[in-house]
């Protein structure tokens, strides 16, 4: 167990959410992160395959 208990972190895929993840599990947080799909990539052009992720 942690703590100060577990705390969800909204992970943009940029450096500031990563950066405050980390700083809140060095203040002894158990982290979790999540990540959110906005996009269909059908009706985008592209294909999951292209991105990397």
């Amino acid at each position: 167990m942690s703590k100060h208990g577990r705390i969800l972190v909204a992970m943009s895929g940029g450096v500031d959410s990563s950066v405050a993840a980390v700083m809140l599990h060095e203040q002894g947080y158990e982290v979790i992160g999540l990540t959110m799909k906005t996009w269909d990539y059908a009706t985008s052009g592209g294909s999951s395959k292209e991105t990397g992720c």
